[in-house]
């Protein structure tokens, strides 16, 4: 099925231009708590490797975004010990490359290949999930929370009666964000903490409604663990089983997974992430339960999976019709920090400086990581850096590279 094409963002949004010190915000624990701050840098040579089949990729632009990746770690901003950068598109082909360190103690390079936490990233994983599960009849969106979860749940949502799958999907439901600084201060000093997702809906209940139903935008990673909850009442499975068997398995991304509470190690290369705690450099592990389906430690990835994920899903290929990736892909105005300037059903719309697009997702909870569709050219972007950094030094190079091609 060919690409579908987004539906245009109304009342000037795409005027709202990101510049190269605020593409920020947008991923589940963002911990920002006082007292934490990043790590010192340790930058190194940068790896690459261009992928056997396809276009030859072009030494020129490869060259260039090994520059990008380089003088990224260098900026006076960055703090993450490495990055990892993957451009891939069918005129271009492939290329993966990395600089700095994976692991600071031993000291280790970063690889291209290697995995990473991808925070609300997943949220893109979940709105499929939901929407397929939509297709197949075994919900719908405009059901209201009611018909979908239990008074348990519903009984902690203020509105709940009047707030509908579509609405999660898309930041709608005016839900409070369970996440805030005191929570991120608590996750980074015990990690290991198992979450239930009781918890943190409680921490959402706490909090007045931010808007009537459907009346407005607000980023929320409530919405999310309640959709969680949602394909797991649809389905009798957990939400991780069924992103899993309808995503993950389909698309044979062998380097992804959803690790279950309580696991916290992952097996093979990995990109170990960084914070700064009480003047200690912390390789900072956090439980998977915590964000849960809105983000956090997740998902665990690369960037060759999350440009897949991406493709295949631009693509039309993880829904039966092309309908479904239609209103996924039907952006409303939204706005925030990095040029945000559109939301639509668990994937975002950011602006560039001069006019072009990125149709993704970003991602952050100690890593920094990002996935998206660079419009007009065509090119899927991913990257991660293992601090919570500002992406912009990375992405703005690359994105000036890629536009410089023509292709």
């Amino acid at each position: 099925m060919p690409n579908v094409g987004l539906a245009p963002v109304s009342n000037g949004a795409a005027s709202r231009f990101i510049d190269r010190r605020t593409l920020l915000v947008g991923a589940a624990g963002a911990l920002a708590a006082a007292g934490l701050s990043g790590p010192a840098r340790a930058a190194g040579s940068a790896t690459s490797l261009a992928a056997r089949a396809g276009p030859r990729f072009d030494p020129d632009l490869a060259r260039q975004l090994r520059q990008a990746l380089r003088a990224a770690l260098r900026d006076p901003s960055t703090h993450a010990p490495g990055a990892i950068l993957r451009v891939q598109s069918p005129k271009l082909g492939r290329w993966s490359g990395a600089a700095g360190l994976g692991r600071v103690t031993p000291a280790e390079p970063m690889r291209p290949g290697d995995r990473f936490r991808a925070g609300s990233i997943v949220k893109m994983f979940v709105a499929v999930t939901v929407l397929q599960l939509s297709e197949g009849g075994r919900l719908s969106l405009d059901a209201r929370l009611p018909e979908v979860l239990p008074p348990s749940v519903t009984g902690g949502v203020a509105n709940a009666a009047d707030i509908t799958v579509r609405m999660l999907l898309g930041h709608r439901a005016g839900v409070p964000d369970w996440d805030d600084p005191a929570v991120d201060e608590q996750v980074a000093r015990d990690p290991a903490k198992v979450w239930k997702v009781g918890e943190l809906l409680a921490l959402a209940a706490a909090k007045p409604p931010l808007f009537a139903p459907g009346t407005s935008f607000s980023y929320s990673n409530t919405d999310y663990t309640l959709l969680g909850l949602i394909i797991e009442r649809a389905t009798g499975r957990s939400w991780r089983h069924e992103v899993t068997r309808r995503v993950i398995r389909p698309l044979r991304l062998t380097r992804t997974a959803l690790p279950a509470a309580g696991q916290r190690s992952i097996k093979g290369p990995l990109a170990h992430g960084y914070r700064e705690i009480d003047g200690k450099l912390v390789d900072l592990n956090i439980d998977p339960s915590f964000a849960g389906a809105a983000g956090g430690y997740a998902l665990a990835t690369t960037v060759g999976d999350l440009a897949r994920f991406l493709d295949t899903l631009l693509a039309g290929r993880l829904f039966r019709h092309r309908a479904t990736l239609k209103q996924m892909l039907t952006i409303a105005p939204a706005q925030g920090e990095g040029g945000l300037v559109g939301y639509g059903l668990g994937i975002e719309q950011r602006a560039l400086p001069g006019g072009p697009t990125l149709t993704g997702h970003l991602g952050g909870a100690v890593y920094r990581s990002y996935v998206g569709r660079l419009h007009p050219t065509g090119a899927t972007i991913a990257l991660a850096m293992n601090a919570e950094d500002d992406p912009t030094p990375l992405l703005l190079p690359t994105v000036k590279a890629l536009l410089a091609t023509g292709r």
